[in-house]
């Protein structure tokens, strides 16, 4: 049974006794058969797979190698994007990664029998280098002098993470540090998502999976002109890295649960989904399990066990000492319900040069804003961009809003991080075809417009760039404005 998953910066390494363990068996699972469902390759494609692009790189000898149609209809292509399930169905898919390793390493001479997956914390409060990739995914070769696994992929990205021209924001804990729902309502962002069924890009991103997990991605992989494979949801899982980047997601989870303002998801709806299509896992022996979203929930045969929730969680300590696991799930207000107040009227189309549109919204509402603050929950305000499609891997906008008047300036209001825009965007897919969705709160800094230029927001200037120099057209149907009344 796996053991405690630790920080990789605190193994002792690099090439701690974990990290070694690791790489020989990730080069144990390459040596399998793609139609092994414990082959590194079966394991990845049940992330995401394209099977063309796969045969032609060399991942695979042939569509042939892979196992028959009917299975891979039912356990390929099942990662959860930009829903409710994102979250648990990520949890799940680590457990079962975790538990064929593990089969691997303690049946080898000297293999730890409580090995676990180590995490990447790249948020660290304890160490200055965490952003940094781990030098055990950059060495060309292990210790024994023999080829790393780790390393042996196609990254065209950054090696340590944080702003650069084509990527002009950063990372941060934002989802873990503001109040938010685990369940968003239309049009506005919650930490796990939208209500969603099994879908592999669903209909709107959460707080947690836009800001860090996509811009870890990207800024791995990379977007023009050639994205690496953490970039694209059909190539990610096939880097070691992406392992240990999910693990420390799952781990900002485990932390936001063991918070007792929080209110974590546990409908019936959610967890007993999704229906009629459910998460399937190969164990290691090689047969496979479904799995139910409430499995993952603290107490559950599926939840992890962190040496730490509080370093880098941006989630004060909650138990003292030892290892830890999630609190007790405390229900605190919820938020409340949202509603459209304005959109543009046509798609935009934003490659070299940005696209700027306008959105109207009532007199009445754009005033609210700029009202002093009550002692009540105050509504927000949500930016949203609708139906994000493009041809590359993955992409990045940067939103500002324009004041108005002829010396009117740009005011940032993020940088987005499109991971799997292509996915997304392909209708060959049976989950794909409509794009990415994500919504942005921009609450004070439309106050912020309002009070500075009152009825700046019945006509709000949104502009959208594609920072760098991108080589491919990236469009959206619609920008949106919508209000969330909160509980």
């Amino acid at each position: 049974m796996a053991g405690t998953r630790k920080d990789i910066a605190k193994l002792n390494g690099p090439w701690s006794d974990e990290m070694l363990w690791y790489a020989r068996a990730v080069r144990a699972l390459q040596g399998r058969a793609p139609a092994d469902r414990t082959s590194w390759w079966y394991l990845a494609a049940i992330h995401g797979i394209d099977i063309p692009g796969w045969v032609q790189q060399g991942i695979v000898p042939s569509a042939g190698s892979l196992p028959p149609q009917g299975e891979q209809d039912l356990i390929f292509n099942q990662c959860q994007h930009a829903g409710w399930f994102f979250l648990p169905w990520h949890r799940g898919y680590l457990a079962a990664f975790e538990a064929i390793l593990d089969a691997w390493i303690s049946a080898q001479p000297g293999g730890p029998q409580d090995w676990a997956l180590p995490y990447w914390n790249y948020l660290s409060d304890s160490n200055s280098n965490g952003r940094a990739l781990p030098q055990e995914f950059l060495d060309p070769t292990l210790p024994d002098g023999s080829a790393n696994p780790l390393s042996q992929v196609r990254r065209n990205g950054m090696q340590v993470l944080g702003p650069q021209p084509w990527f002009p924001g950063d990372i941060s804990l934002s989802a873990q540090t503001r109040s938010l729902p685990f369940t968003a309502a239309p049009g506005t962002e919650g930490y796990g998502g939208a209500i969603s069924g099994f879908a592999q890009q669903g209909s709107l991103t959460g707080a947690v999976e836009g800001d860090p997990h996509n811009r870890v991605h990207v800024m791995v992989g990379g977007v023009q002109p050639v994205a690496g494979w953490m970039s694209d949801p059909d190539y990610a899982a096939l880097d070691p890295i992406f392992w240990m980047h999910h693990c420390n997601i799952d781990r900002f989870w485990a932390a936001w649960m063991s918070d007792p303002a929080n209110q974590q998801e546990a409908s019936g709806a959610w967890s007993n989904g999704p229906f009629p299509r459910q998460f399937l896992m190969p164990n290691p022996a090689g047969g496979g399990d479904v799995f139910l979203p409430g499995q993952t929930l603290p107490g559950g045969p599926l939840a992890p066990v962190y040496d730490s929730l509080h370093d880098g969680t941006g989630i004060a300590q909650a138990v003292a000492g030892g290892p830890v696991t999630e609190g007790a799930m405390i229900t605190s207000g919820g938020a409340g319900g949202s509603a459209l107040l304005g959109s543009n009227t046509a798609p935009l189309r934003v490659a070299a040069t940005p696209a700027t549109t306008e959105i109207a919204i009532p007199a009445s509402a754009a005033t609210e804003f700029a009202a002093v603050p009550g002692l009540g929950p105050e509504p927000r305000l949500y930016l949203n961009l609708e139906g994000v499609r493009g041809a590359a891997a993955a992409g990045v906008l940067q939103v500002h809003l324009r004041l108005p008047g002829e010396g009117g300036g740009l005011r940032l209001a993020d940088t987005v991080a499109l991971f799997g825009l292509g996915k997304a965007s392909s209708t060959e897919g049976v989950h794909a075809g409509n794009g990415l969705s994500l919504a942005i709160d921009i609450t004070d800094l439309a106050r912020e417009i309002q009070m500075a230029a009152p009825g700046a927001l019945e006509r709000l200037s949104v502009e959208l760039s594609q920072p760098g120099a991108p080589e491919t057209e990236i469009t959206v149907e619609r920008v949106s404005l919508y209000r969330q009344e909160m509980g």
